[in-house]
């Protein structure tokens, strides 16, 4: 029985990237609507606030970094 490995950060910020903004950006500009344009392109500027503001809480929660002594 083989282990799946978990995906890394940055995989997962592909997956979501993808997702989020890339295939609304397309679907939008596919339709050359710019009414849908709009909505796809305020939901992906909520979307990533959204995101940057988890990953700025999900920091608040590490804490400080503690510097290592030589």
């Amino acid at each position: 029985m083989s282990e799946q490995k978990k995906p890394s950060f940055m995989e997962e910020l592909d997956k979501w990237t993808e997702a989020t903004v890339i295939d609304p950006m397309t679907y939008a500009f596919a339709e050359d609507d710019e009414e849908r344009w709009n909505v796809a392109s305020a939901g992906i500027k909520k979307a990533i606030r959204e995101k940057v503001l988890e990953s700025y809480r999900n920091g608040q929660t590490a804490g400080p970094r503690r510097k290592e002594r030589r």
